[in-house]
C-alpha cells in the first residue's frame, strides 16, 4: 500500500515534474519567441523609419535643388534686371517653361516690390496641410487630395552680388506619398506618419490609416503621456511601446525628418502583432507537455508570416534605395551637364566633387583634385592663408565670401590667373557642414565691361576720349601737379570754317575730315599728353610735364602746323587750319572747369585775331570781356530797332513726309556782322540780363506770326522755340508765357519750349525742376543737341522731354561706320523704351532711309525744308476748312507725337 502509494506520489511527482518542465520548456520557448518577435520588430521598424526618413530627405532636397537650379540661372537674373519691358518678360515665361519638365509643376518669377514678373505652369492652390520646412529656409511642405504632396520653394534671384528677385516653384513629391502609403507592404496594422509643428500641438499629413486625409490639429499628448510623434518632433530618434494619438496601443519607431523640423514614425499594432503569440499560448499552455512540438510548430507557424511580411519590407526599401541612387545620378547627370563650375567642400576645405565644367574651368580633371585643399585653385596670397579663412569663419561664424557673389581670381592647372564670378554656400549633409561653390569665367565680363566703358567714355567717331574722361584726367592732372609742382596746358582746339567743309563734302566727308584731325593730332603729340574730342569741332588737348610756359607755345605752334597741311579726300585736295586756346596751371586756373572754360576763351581770340592762331588766356581776358560788352550793348539796342527776326524750319514725319511741328529761330541782322545765330548771342543776354526781354519778344512775335497765317486760312501746327537756360528756369517767365500769348491771341498749348543737352548737364537739377513747373502748367517740353555732350541718359525720365533732336554729328547714313551706327541704334532704343519721339536732322535721301529704317520718328534739316522768314512758311501750311475765327489758335504739340 505504502509502495503503491509512493508509486503513486512518484508518478504524480514524475507527471509533475514533466509538466513542470514542459510548462517551462514552453514558458522559456515563449518568451523566446517574444524577445526575437520584439527585436525582429524594433530592427525593422527603426532600420525601415531610417530609410524612409533618408529617402523623404532626398526628395525633399532633390525638390528644392530642382527650384535653385532655377533661381541661380543667370539669363533669369538678367531678365529680371532689364526691368518690365514686354519682351523682357516674354522671354523670362518661355525660359520658366523650359525648366517645368524637370519635376517641377510651376516657377514664378517676383520683383524686389513682390509683384509677378514671369509665371509658368499651376500652383497648388487650398493646400490643406502647409508646413514651412525649419531647415530649408523659403521652403514649404503642401497637401491637399487633388495633388497630393507639392514641396514649395522661394530662393532669391543674385546678379552682380545684388538680389534683383525672387524665383518660386512647385516640385510634386509622389514618393512621399509611396513613403506614406508603402506601409501597407509590412502588415495590415502598419502605419507610416508624418507630422510637423503647429504651435503647442502638430500638423499631421496622410498617413497609410487615412490616405486621403489631413489633420491640421492634433494634440501631442494621449490621456497625459507623449505619442510617440512628440518625440521625434523634439528631434529624438528611438523606439517606444505606447499609445498612439488615436489611442492604440503600439511598437513604433520614431525620428526627425533632416533639420526641416517634421518628423516621421512607423508603427505597428500591438494587439495585431502578438495576437498569433497569445492565441497558442492559451492552447499550448494546458497541453504542453503533450503537443509541445506541435505548439512549437504551431507558433513558428503563426510568426512565418509576420517574419514574411518583415523581408518584404526590407526589400522594398532596398529598392527604394536604389531608386534613390538613381535619382542621385539624375543629378549628378544634370550637374556635368550645366556649363557653371560646380565644386563641394568639406569645412575643412577638401575638394569632395568637382563637376565637368569646373574642370574646364581650371585646366584639373576631377581625380587630380578630388581629395586636395581647394587652394590648389586659388593664386598667392590668398592661398597661403584660405585655411586661416574657413578656421575664422568655423570659430567666430563671420563670413566673408559666403552668401554673396565676388569676383576673384582664380589659378588654372598651368599657373595662369584669370578672373572669376564666384558665390559660395553653405549646407549641412549627414549633419556634417559643406560648403558649395559656383564658379564662371568672367574674362567675357570683364572684357565687355571695359569695352562698355570705353564707348561710355570716348568718342564714337574718332575713338578719343570724350568729355567726361577728359576732365576726369585734367583731375588727375592737377593732383599730379600739385605733387610735383609741374606746369601743364590745357589747349581748346576748333577748326575753321568747318561748317563750310561740311557743306562741301557732306556730313560724311566733314567726319573723315575729323578722323584726320584727330590722327594728325595723335601724331603730333608726346605718349603722355591727351588728344580728346569735346563735341563737333572741338578738341581738347592736355600737355603734361611742361617746363616753362614756352613749352606749351612751341606745343600749339607744332599743333598749327599739322593741322595746316592740306587734306587729300578722293582726289581733291583740301585745306583747312584751326585755331588754339592755351591756359596753363595753376596761373590760369586751379580747376578743371576753369581751365576748359579760359582755354575755350582763348581760342575764340585766336579766331578773332585772323584764325589759324593761337593764343594763351592772359592776352584774352581783356579783348573778349570787351567784345562782350559791346555785343550785349548792340543786342539792347536790336530789341527796339527790328533787327532780331524768327526764321522756320518744318519738322515732318519720317513715315509720310507730313508736316507735325516747326522749330522757330531767333535771328540776329547785325548791322556790322551780319546775321547772327542765336548760340552767337543767347549766352551774351542771359550775362547782360536781356534774356527775359529777348524771350518775350520772341513769344509775341512768334504769336503774332501764328495768328497771321491762321487768319489767312492755313493750319497751324505746333511751334517749338528756345529761348535760353535762364527765361526756361524763371519763375517769373512761367508765370507771364500765359499772359504774354494771350495778349496776342494764340493758345498756350501750341507753342513748346526747347533746351539743349549742353544747357541740361550745366545744372541739372535746376532743369528738372523747371520743367515739372512747365509740366503743371500743361507746357511740352524737348530736349536738343542730343550726344553732343555729356550723357544725359541718367536725367531723361525725370526730365520727361516729349521729343529729343539728335545732333547733327549722330546723323549718319548707311555708309556710316559700324561704331557710328551701333551708338545711334542704342540711342534710339533708349529713347522709344521711354516713351520718347526722336527727331533726326536730315540734308539728303540717303540720310533719310537710314535715319527711317534705325526707328526715327521725325526728321527736320535740309531735306525737310529750307529756314525761312515767316512769310515763306506758307508754302508748307495746308489750307484749313476751319472758318477763321473758330478753334484754338494752333495745334497741341503732344498731337504731333511731340515731334
Amino acid at each position: 500500500m505504502d509502495l503503491r502509494r509512493r508509486g503513486w506520489a512518484i508518478n504524480i511527482v514524475a507527471a509533475l515534474l514533466v509538466v513542470g518542465v514542459g510548462a517551462i520548456t514552453g514558458l522559456a520557448v515563449f518568451t523566446v519567441m517574444r524577445t526575437n518577435a520584439d527585436t525582429a520588430v524594433r530592427r525593422n521598424l527603426v532600420s525601415g523609419l531610417a530609410l524612409r526618413v533618408q529617402w523623404a530627405v532626398r526628395d525633399i532636397h532633390d525638390a528644392r535643388l530642382r527650384v535653385r537650379m532655377v533661381a541661380t540661372r543667370p539669363f533669369l537674373a538678367d531678365q529680371l534686371a532689364a526691368g518690365a519691358g514686354g519682351a523682357a518678360r516674354s522671354v523670362a515665361d518661355r525660359g520658366l517653361r523650359a525648366f517645368l519638365p524637370m519635376r517641377l509643376s510651376a516657377l514664378a518669377l517676383y520683383t524686389n516690390a513682390g509683384t509677378l514678373y514671369a509665371r509658368a505652369g499651376h500652383f497648388m492652390a487650398h493646400p490643406v496641410v502647409d508646413m514651412p520646412l525649419r531647415g530649408e529656409l523659403g521652403t514649404t511642405l503642401l497637401w491637399n487630395a487633388t495633388r497630393g504632396f507639392v514641396l514649395r520653394t522661394g530662393l532669391p534671384v543674385y546678379r552682380h552680388g545684388a538680389v534683383v528677385g525672387w524665383a518660386v516653384g512647385d516640385a510634386p513629391l509622389p514618393m512621399l506619398s509611396r513613403l506614406l502609403l508603402g506601409a501597407k507592404a509590412l502588415h495590415s496594422a502598419a502605419n507610416v506618419g508624418l507630422c510637423g509643428p503647429a504651435g503647442a500641438r502638430m500638423s499631421c499629413f496622410p498617413n497609410t490609416f487615412d490616405p486621403t486625409q489631413a489633420f491640421p490639429s492634433v494634440g501631442r499628448r494621449r490621456d497625459g503621456v507623449p505619442v510617440p510623434m512628440s518625440y521625434a518632433l523634439s528631434g529624438h530618434t528611438g523606439f517606444v511601446v505606447t499609445r498612439n494619438y488615436l489611442g492604440h496601443q503600439v511598437a513604433a519607431a520614431y525620428r526627425p525628418v533632416g533639420h526641416t523640423g517634421l518628423g516621421m514614425v512607423l508603427t505597428m499594432d500591438t494587439a495585431a502583432l502578438y495576437a498569433p503569440v497569445y492565441r497558442e499560448f492559451a492552447v499550448v499552455l494546458p497541453l504542453i507537455l503533450g503537443v509541445l512540438a506541435v505548439a512549437l510548430f504551431v507558433l513558428r507557424w503563426q510568426f512565418a508570416p509576420l517574419v514574411a511580411d518583415l523581408v518584404a519590407s526590407e526589400r522594398a526599401a532596398y529598392e527604394a534605395h536604389a531608386r534613390l541612387k538613381d535619382t542621385e545620378n539624375h543629378v549628378q547627370a544634370v550637374l556635368s551637364s550645366v556649363d557653371e563650375g560646380i565644386t563641394t567642400i568639406s569645412e575643412t576645405g577638401i575638394i569632395e566633387t568637382f563637376n565637368p565644367a569646373m574642370a574646364r574651368l581650371f585646366g584639373y580633371a576631377p581625380e587630380e583634385v578630388i581629395g586636395r585643399n581647394v587652394s590648389v585653385l586659388m593664386p598667392e596670397p590668398h592661398r597661403s592663408h584660405h585655411d586661416d579663412y574657413l578656421r575664422h569663419y568655423r570659430e567666430t561664424g563671420e563670413a566673408r565670401i559666403i552668401g554673396i557673389g565676388r569676383e576673384l581670381m582664380g589659378r588654372r592647372r598651368d599657373g595662369s590667373e584669370f578672373p572669376i564670378d564666384l558665390r559660395v554656400s553653405e549646407f549641412y549633409l549627414g549633419g556634417k557642414r559643406r560648403f558649395i561653390g559656383n564658379a564662371r569665367d568672367a574674362t567675357g565680363r570683364k572684357e565687355a565691361e571695359r569695352r562698355m566703358e570705353h564707348v561710355a567714355t570716348h568718342d564714337a567717331l574718332t575713338d578719343l576720349p570724350g568729355r567726361a574722361l577728359i576732365q576726369t584726367r585734367i583731375d588727375q592732372l592737377i593732383r599730379r601737379a600739385e605733387r610735383s609742382g609741374q606746369l601743364f596746358a590745357v589747349m581748346f582746339v576748333d577748326l575753321d570754317d568747318f561748317k563750310g567743309v561740311n557743306d562741301s563734302l557732306g556730313h560724311d566727308g566733314g567726319d573723315r575730315i575729323l578722323r584726320l584731325v584727330a590722327r594728325r593730332l595723335q601724331e603730333a603729340l608726346r605718349a603722355e599728353d591727351t588728344v580728346g574730342r569735346f563735341g563737333g569741332d572741338e578738341f581738347v588737348i592736355l600737355t603734361a610735364a611742361l617746363v616753362t610756359p614756352l613749352d606749351a607755345a612751341l606745343i600749339a605752334d607744332k599743333l598749327l602746323r599739322a593741322l595746316s597741311t592740306p587734306y587729300l579726300l578722293d582726289d581733291k585736295t583740301l585745306y583747312s587750319s584751326a585755331s588754339i586756346g592755351v591756359a596753363l596751371y595753376p596761373q590760369d586756373g586751379r580747376d578743371a572747369a576753369s581751365l576748359l572754360r579760359h582755354s575755350d576763351a582763348a581760342m575764340y581770340q585766336a579766331k578773332r585775331s585772323g584764325r589759324g592762331q593761337y593764343r594763351c588766356y592772359d592776352e584774352a581776358v581783356n579783348a573778349t570781356s570787351s567784345d562782350k560788352v559791346r555785343l550785349a550793348r548792340d543786342l539792347h539796342k536790336a530789341l527796339s530797332a527790328s533787327e532780331l527776326v524768327l526764321y522756320y524750319q518744318p519738322v515732318r514725319a519720317i513715315r509720310d513726309h507730313g508736316l507735325v511741328a516747326m522749330e522757330a529761330l531767333i535771328k540776329w541782322h547785325h548791322p556790322e556782322q551780319g546775321l547772327l545765330d542765336a548760340d552767337e548771342f543767347l549766352a551774351v543776354a542771359e550775362e547782360a540780363g536781356l534774356a527775359m526781354p529777348l524771350a518775350e519778344w520772341a513769344l509775341r512775335q512768334l504769336g503774332g506770326e501764328m495768328r497771321q497765317w491762321r487768319h489767312t486760312g492755313l493750319i497751324v501746327p505746333p511751334v517749338f522755340i528756345r529761348l535760353g537756360p535762364g527765361p526756361f528756369s524763371d519763375a517769373r517767365f512761367q508765370e507771364s508765357f500765359h499772359a504774354v500769348l494771350a495778349d496776342v491771341g494764340v493758345h498756350p498749348g501750341s507753342v513748346a519750349l526747347e533746351i539743349r543737352e549742353e544747357d541740361l548737364m550745366d545744372d541739372p537739377q535746376t532743369t528738372i525742376t523747371a520743367r515739372r513747373a512747365w509740366r503743371e502748367r500743361e507746357v511740352e517740353v524737348v530736349l536738343t543737341e542730343y550726344g553732343a555732350g555729356d550723357s544725359s541718359l541718367p536725367y531723361l525720365k525725370p526730365l520727361a522731354p516729349s521729343a529729343v533732336w539728335l545732333d547733327s554729328s549722330f546723323t549718319v547714313d548707311d555708309q556710316a561706320d559700324p561704331k557710328s551706327v551701333e551708338s545711334l541704334s542704342a540711342i534710339i532704343t533708349t529713347l522709344h523704351a521711354l516713351a520718347i519721339a526722336v527727331v533726326a536732322p536730315v540734308n539728303h535721301t540717303a540720310q533719310y532711309e537710314a535715319m527711317r529704317r534705325w526707328g526715327c520718328d521725325r526728321y527736320t534739316g535740309d531735306l525737310a525744308g529750307p529756314l525761312t522768314p515767316a512769310d515763306g512758311c506758307t508754302t508748307w501750311l495746308a489750307p484749313n476748312d476751319t472758318p477763321v475765327g473758330t478753334g484754338p489758335a494752333g495745334g497741341d504739340p503732344r498731337r504731333a507725337g511731340g515731334a
